[in-house]
């Protein structure tokens, strides 16, 4: 068998860095659709590590883990992580009311 190669092994002697790997257009998209909550109780949605991941698509690899930028861009932006009441890190939010959702169907 043969060993399956990193697409990314010598991206660093290519000029590839981790920066490379963050798409700001996620962090936008990521604003505009939840205000940063500071209270557990009062937050409608919450985000771990395994959620953050999946809705950025950021995973470790051989530069190092893109998440790591992502939550220092979040952070900038207010969206700070708190231990849960499941002793967890977690961004605490509520989901903003856009155009295409009313005021009503968020009760």
């Amino acid at each position: 068998m043969t060993k399956k190669k990193d697409p990314l092994e010598g991206a660093s002697e290519q000029g590839t860095v981790l920066s490379d790997f963050v798409i700001e257009q996620k962090i936008t998209a990521f604003e505009e659709a939840y205000h940063p909550c500071e209270n557990e109780k009062l937050a409608s949605k919450w985000f771990d590590e395994t959620k953050l991941r999946t809705f950025f698509k950021a995973y470790p690899c051989s530069l190092g883990d893109p998440l790591t930028l992502y939550l220092d861009r979040l952070q900038d932006k207010g969206f700070r992580m708190k231990v849960g009441a499941m002793e967890e890190p977690v961004i605490f939010v509520t989901e903003r009311v856009t155009e295409s959702t009313g005021l009503l169907e968020k009760l």
